[in-house]
């Protein structure tokens, strides 16, 4: 094979590899896998609504009036919404925290037990009320959004939409309810619930501690 040949061939090769990428670049983040992710990470979703949430259940959202993107009233100063959400014979629970203008806070509980609905709401103190303001400063939930891949262990058995509409501060993201990110957030939601009159059951906001440690064999008698 002639030299001009060989280069007029490798040339050719050349050009369709370099429009073959220069065409997959311009593909939509979509159609490869890409979506936001926080600080990059692949578990730690920018999303909408609880709608976007990995287990989410279309119609179980709609029950509990969650399924819509969350909105803060005109006499509210700011908005705030959590929500773990389970398959549907699973427990899935959203609060609504709001400071109006007039009030230090105000809440909305929604629980679906895997069979029924169940409501709360009512005011928090002024303590309560900065816990949960502080908690979601703390959060680590804004960091700057990356372009991330698809990753199979994103789920797990539970997922976290953290919702905030904020004078300084909005976003969305959705995550696995075991995230380190969102836990101590979510506790501090556990904590300042779990006794306060007329709330429901919070259990279902807290992932279980992972083990490591063998348990101990049953000593015979």
């Amino acid at each position: 094979m002639k030299s001009s040949l060989r280069y007029l061939i490798m040339l050719a090769i050349a050009a369709a590899l370099g429009l073959t990428i220069f065409l997959v670049g311009q593909r939509e983040p979509e159609q490869k896998a890409l979506f936001l992710g926080v600080d990059g990470d692949p578990r730690m979703r920018l999303c909408d609504s609880p709608v976007n949430g990995e287990l989410a259940d279309p119609a179980i959202l709609k029950a509990m009036g969650i399924d819509t993107p969350f909105a803060k009233a005109a006499d509210d100063r700011a908005a705030y919404r959590i929500s773990v959400l389970r398959p549907a014979s699973g427990e899935s629970i959203s609060i609504t925290f709001r400071t109006p203008e007039d009030v230090p806070g105000r809440y909305e509980m929604v629980r679906w037990d895997g069979k029924a609905i169940s409501r709360a709401s009512g005011t928090l103190d002024v303590t309560d009320a900065a816990s949960l303001v502080y908690a979601f400063e703390d959060a680590r939930i804004w960091g700057e959004l990356k372009r991330t891949i698809e990753t199979l262990a994103r789920a797990g058995q539970a997922t976290a939409v953290i919702e905030v509409r904020a004078p300084k501060r909005e976003r969305c993201v959705s995550t696995r309810y075991d995230d380190e990110r969102v836990q101590p957030l979510l506790a501090v939601f556990a904590k300042r619930f779990a006794f306060l009159p007329g709330a429901l059951p919070v259990e279902g906001l807290i992932a279980p501690q992972a083990g490591f440690a063998p348990k101990p064999a049953n000593k015979p008698n």
